[in-house]
């Protein structure tokens, strides 16, 4: 059954907005007969959004969405109103939110111990490329012909875990980002605050209550 949800401070989505960027009417979500849902910009002043896969929220127009996308409507903060599509949906009691967020938490842990584990793999090499420079000279220096400079393997030896560092000094870049990633996408799906893994384990928000 089609349905149609004009969302803003006197709309008639089912649940209320003060947030003060937002518009009277200032977005429309459509469920046409098929269940595909478009959300549509109703020129308001200050945007709407949505959430991509990296936490980032991009301005829109008219887009086809999800249940699960997750909309801003105005600016940032408090000033905006952040829900999910499945806001429009949902009936007392319904915990789908929290159980999706149990599952994109399952993957971000699943990234970070791959992230985490690749840097200990790194910095292990890193550490031993030192002892792989003194056998390789040792090796060559064994070899007929070949005379290494006292000097020369010297720099060999103490250049060689630097070396190998800067090859991975994007580790600690790419971990940085992955846990500013978690600040972005495990939130509340009603208030928008950071949710700890004990608060979406226990599926509520300490701060609005939201279940």
């Amino acid at each position: 059954m089609a349905s149609t949800f004009i969302i803003g401070r006197s709309g008639n989505q089912p649940f209320k907005i003060t947030a003060d960027s937002v518009s009277n009417e200032h977005a429309r979500v459509t469920i046409d007969n098929n269940g595909v849902w478009t959300l549509e910009d109703l020129d308001s002043p200050n945007g709407t959004y949505i959430r991509n896969a990296s936490g980032e929220f991009n301005q829109v127009y008219k887009k086809i969405i999800s249940e699960d996308t997750v909309i801003r409507l105005g600016r940032g903060g408090h000033h905006g109103c952040i829900f999910t599509g499945h806001q429009l949906i949902s009936t007392p009691g319904d915990s789908y939110e929290f159980r999706n967020l149990k599952k994109a938490l399952a993957r971000q842990q699943a990234d970070e111990a791959m992230m985490q584990a690749k840097s200990e793999r790194n910095g292990w090499i890193s550490k031993c490329s030192g002892m792989a420079a003194i056998a390789i000279c040792a090796l060559l220096g064994s070899i007929d012909g070949i005379n290494i400079d006292p000097n020369t393997r010297y720099i060999l030896i103490a250049s060689a875990p630097i070396i190998v560092g800067l090859l991975f000094r994007n580790d600690k870049a790419a971990m940085a980002q992955l846990r500013q990633k978690r600040q972005k996408l495990i939130v509340c799906p009603k208030c928008g605050r950071p949710l700890s893994e004990f608060d979406v384990e226990n599926m509520i928000c300490p701060s609005c209550k939201a279940r």
